[in-house]
């Protein structure tokens, strides 16, 4: 598996796709990359090279527990240099999509565009149940997950929600798993990006769940107001999981924005 080492960090990443324009995938609060093979997949059929990584905190990147939303923003600027992209589109989820907006705001000019999707400008705009713990058994983190997805999701595809819930609560018993949850917590306490957002022009899509119970629609027309000539994209009952919710649809959305821009 290829890694990145910088300083006491060992990056995990991988690349999908052999030509086209980049794009950075940089996910949320606990997920790793392979939460966007499927949609790197896709994409990069269409001529899209794909950057997929695991943040500090989560998959296989290994990392010390003190660290920023800054530092992951380093590493991806780190891991750019590495590969030799000089310049990329990014795309955030979630706490992914903060991460996105501090890079952006770190290197702009190396950004070509953005992508936020079910996100926010600073911590304060996160419900409580982003904050609270996973608990010990599988019920408690089913639980905790039903916050995640709309209640039509949930009738529909409870079979799955009941995997991903098996699913994590082994990474809780095996591989520190709320531990490392807890670090990503830490490091996105008292962030706020709205200092500086209305610097950033740049094509911007935002794409949110009117559903979503982990971060309001509020946070991504806050999003859109502040960030110059962004464009906001509201999904009707798509709760804060788009890429299992809305994932047929990503692909395309995500196509079109760049083919707008005439990236493809």
């Amino acid at each position: 598996m290829p890694f990145m080492v910088r300083d006491d960090v060992e990056i995990f990443y991988e690349v999908l796709g052999t030509d086209g324009p980049w794009l950075t995938l940089v996910n949320g609060h606990t997920r790793s990359s392979r939460d966007f093979r499927l949609l790197a997949g896709n994409l990069s059929k269409q001529g899209v090279r794909c950057l997929l990584f695991d943040n500090r905190g989560a998959g296989e990147t290994k990392n010390s527990p003190h660290f920023t939303l800054d530092d992951i923003a380093e590493d991806i600027l780190q891991l750019w240099d590495e590969l030799g992209i000089d310049r990329s589109i990014v795309m955030g989820l979630s706490m992914g999509g903060i991460v996105s907006q501090i890079l952006t705001h770190k290197a702009e000019g190396r950004v070509q565009g953005l992508i936020l999707v079910s996100t926010a400008s600073s911590e304060s705009s996160l419900s409580s149940a982003a904050f609270t713990p996973w608990g010990q058994t599988e019920d408690s983190v089913f639980q905790k997950l039903q916050a995640y997805f709309t209640e039509g999701f949930l009738q529909r595809n409870k079979l799955l929600v009941q995997a991903m819930a098996k699913q994590i609560l082994q990474s809780i018993t095996a591989d520190h798993f709320e531990e490392r949850a807890h670090h990503q917590r830490q490091a996105m306490r008292g962030v706020d990006t709205r200092t500086f957002l209305g610097s950033l022009h740049l094509p911007t899509l935002i794409i949110h769940g009117t559903d979503d119970r982990i971060i309001p629609v509020s946070a991504g027309e806050e999003l859109a107001k502040l960030i110059p000539g962004a464009q906001l994209k509201k999904l009707p009952d798509v709760g804060h999981l788009v890429l299992a919710e809305y994932s047929k649809n990503l692909t395309q959305d995500v196509l079109e924005f760049l083919k707008s821009n005439g990236w493809l």
